[in-house]
């Protein structure tokens, strides 16, 4: 064997490790940004304690063992995970008249899931831990798909957009009287 045989650079190791630093830079940044070191994880499995339903001035609560829970959390473990996120818009927010438009509003359609401890949903946008999910399916902001979130009574400025959300929509239709 001669000595340039030996000398032969190794090009794999350094390339594992450049991915492996590469990989551990972009988790850092995200898990430092979204104060949550799971946002990769793509399933949101917290049931909520809470789940109303405002439509047209009338609200229905659910709560767990009451018929339409179940189907109501379901819909929202599977519209809050996985790739169903699609981004974030930082600019929207909700101010006192478009709360008062979803709560009492003719042609408003919206749920509010209330989660006790508060929170988190894995996503690689900001979007920090909420005791309360505001998601209209109708009325101001719905055609964004948005997802707000808010902590001990403050809505923050922002929300989750997403892709799909038949999924909330049919089971919101089938418990409502």
């Amino acid at each position: 064997m001669s000595l340039l045989e030996e000398r032969a650079p190794r090009l794999r190791e350094p390339l594992i490790m450049l991915a492996a630093l590469a990989l551990g830079l972009v988790w850092g940044v995200n898990a430092l940004t979204n104060r949550d070191p799971l946002w990769f994880w793509p399933w949101f499995d917290q049931p909520a304690v809470e789940i109303r339903i405002t439509t047209a001035g009338r609200e229905y609560t659910f709560t767990p063992g009451m018929p339409g829970y179940e189907r109501l959390n379901e819909a929202l473990r599977q519209i809050l995970s996985g790739l169903n996120i699609e981004g974030y818009e930082p600019q929207i927010g909700l101010s006192e008249a478009t709360l008062s438009e979803y709560r009492q509003g003719m042609d408003a359609l919206t749920v509010w899931a209330r989660y006790d401890p508060p929170t988190q949903i894995h996503t690689a946008y900001f979007f920090p831990k909420a005791d309360l999910l505001i998601i209209p399916l109708k009325g101001p902001h719905a055609e964004l798909r948005p997802v707000f979130g808010a902590l001990r009574g403050v809505i923050r400025l922002g929300a989750l957009r997403l892709r799909d959300r038949r999924a909330l929509e049919e089971a919101v239709q089938e418990v409502l009287p």
